[in-house]
């Protein structure tokens, strides 16, 4: 990935927490995989290519005046994106050589951001130190071109001269020099002059050291880190170990890490979210979403809404449509609403229920609603195959076997689409079928309710909600398994610039607590920079299933939402 020309990769799982991991100085974050190995099972790490290393933009003219302060405002802009995206909003900052005072330089000025600071015998220099990296720099430019030029000779030097060294390493050490941004080598800046920062830390920090020739801090240094009395520092001298502490003395190293982040770098517990008043007793009404077991979850739906009736005065009636072939029964019922007068409009009312659950019936007080909402309309509510009996695209079809047949028999009303949940990823679907066949139907508009798109589940809101409240990764995780059936399948949606511009103007309405919501925003961005006209909304307060629930104000602002957005001119 890139960020303002910053190259970083990502890996691992964020359960414990971030980790924004910095290399020394002519390394690159390739030489950090000893490093993304030992987290990734319980962290997502991030490992950086500094600016003017690995794959990383050069230093500009102006940049090379003060090379340090730009490689910090570089790194800067990685570390709060990955703040943003991890769930406590904070991340482990964790930096060797170059990169520890690169981390320590970020640790001050953004506080609030940082969980935890490591930093492994960082480049904050004494005045002897900065004067001789400053004169040694023309040896270390030779350097780094003598190992370009022989990078098999230099490596073999490197194994033999470093035995215990981390396998991965090696070859990460000579692709780094090789990358290296050779005008900054030449300026000798390799850290900063000074140690006065370590009164300014005020954020859990271990600083980690060896006691070898080359090392930058040793005893004396912690001596003086320590004389400043700054009650947030931790130190750990490891013997043995050169500047490259992390390479020469591993099991210790991660021992001094594992310990301190046990104790100062687990997450922090997520804010209670906000959740409306109303819809509070919902959650604990609502049984669990397993989905894996279908079968289960549908007797509880039946006994939980299968009284729901129509409201006074809507009559229903009902229409089979398949059933054309003899080798399979692919009939289904779509359920129809209205008030008796003549409709004005037709919308296709797409139910939820995971893929794998739901009625067209349950939503018969809803729909009933729509009548009104939708200005004297036909309330038509597929009752499609559900999964895992009828895989993907057996839904869709069904959706787009109900448009057909309602385009027909009411070919001069306008023809809407009003769905939620994984009907809202129906509604999608069905009108990508559509468009594709050649001969797709004319939809006005379409209303899309938390919508269920995305199988992969790789994004910030079903980390942060993934043990709901609702849905959840587990529900959703078996729910994309029965509906998609082959686990290598392509998914029904993907972010495709013709795809999204398929779709008629479309209002999409998110909850803020919902592990969908950011796929629902997502979406949405989609179908605006595919030139659609997109109208969008997340209602302060709302969960999952909990946009429709009847007679609350929720609902009632659901549906003056879609009042407004179908009094909206939209130009063709």
């Amino acid at each position: 990935m890139v960020n303002h020309g910053i190259s970083y990769a990502v890996a691992g799982s964020e359960i414990k927490g971030t980790i924004v991991a910095l290399h020394g100085v002519t390394d690159n974050a390739a030489a950090l995989s000893d490093l993304v190995q030992h987290y990734q099972d319980d962290w997502q790490i991030y490992a950086v290519d500094t600016l003017g290393h690995g794959l990383s933009r050069r230093f500009t003219d102006a940049e090379l005046g003060d090379p340090f302060r730009a490689a910090v405002a570089a790194a800067r802009t990685i570390v709060i994106a990955a703040a943003r995206r991890s769930m406590s909003r904070k991340v482990v900052l964790l930096g060797h050589s170059m990169g520890g005072a690169i981390a320590g330089a970020i640790a001050r000025e953004l506080p609030d951001l940082i969980q935890a600071l490591i930093l492994e015998d960082p480049a904050f220099l004494t005045e002897e130190q900065t004067k001789l990296y400053r004169d040694t720099a023309a040896d270390r430019l030779r350097r780094q071109e003598s190992v370009t030029e022989h990078v098999g000779a230099a490596v073999t030097e490197l194994m033999a001269q470093y035995p215990a060294w981390p396998a991965s390493e090696y070859g990460a050490w000579a692709q780094g020099k090789t990358q290296v941004d050779r005008r900054f080598i030449a300026g000798g800046v390799v850290g900063v002059s000074g140690r006065e920062i370590f009164t300014e830390l005020a954020v859990p920090t271990l600083l980690v050291t060896g006691d070898k020739d080359d090392v930058l801090f040793g005893q004396a240094g912690l001596a003086e880190v320590a004389s400043l009395g700054n009650p947030h520092i931790d130190a750990v001298l490891i013997p043995g170990a050169s500047h490259t502490v992390r390479r020469d003395k591993s099991e210790e190293f991660y021992r001094a890490l594992d310990s301190f982040l046990e104790r100062c770098g687990q997450r922090e517990a997520l804010p209670t979210p906000y959740i409306a008043a109303e819809l509070q007793p919902i959650i604990a009404g609502t049984p669990d979403q397993n989905t894996d077991d279908y079968l289960k979850m549908r007797r509880r739906g039946e006994k939980l809404l299968g009284d729901v009736k129509p409201a006074a005065g809507v009559e229903v009636f009902e229409v089979r449509l398949g059933g054309e072939s003899a080798a399979v029964d692919d009939s289904f019922v779509l359920r129809c609403l209205t008030r008796g007068d003549e409709p004005q409009c037709v919308v296709l009312s797409i139910h939820g229920g995971g893929y794998v659950a739901g009625a067209a019936r349950y939503d018969d007080a809803r729909n009933s609603d729509l009548i009104e909402v939708f200005g004297g309309a036909l309330v038509a509510s597929p009752d499609y195959r559900l999964a895992p009996e009828f895989p993907w695209p057996a839904g869709a079809t069904d959706c787009v076997r109900s448009l057909r047949y309602l385009a027909k028999t009411y070919p001069d009303l306008p023809l809407y689409i009003y769905s939620d949940s994984a009907g809202a990823g129906l509604a999608q679907q069905a009108l990508m079928l559509l468009a594709e066949s050649g001969d797709p139907v004319a939809v006005e508009r379409a209303v899309l309710l938390e919508p269920c798109l995305e199988p992969g589940m790789v994004t910030g809101s079903f980390d942060t909600y993934c043990d709901g409240p609702i849905w959840t990764r587990a529900a959703s995780k078996a729910a994309w398994a029965h509906y998609l059936g082959d686990p290598y399948a392509v998914p029904p949606y993907v972010p495709a610039r013709k795809v999204a511009a398929l779709m008629p103007p479309t209002l999409v309405i998110v909850n803020p607590v919902d592990p969908l919501r950011d796929e629902g925003v997502r979406f949405a961005l989609d179908l605006v920079d595919a030139g659609v006209a997109v109208e969008m909304h997340m209602l302060p307060g709302t969960i999952h299933g909990a946009l429709s629930v009847a007679e609350t104000e929720t609902w009632q602002r659901v549906k003056n939402e879609i009042r407004a957005f179908l009094d909206t001119p939209v130009s063709a």
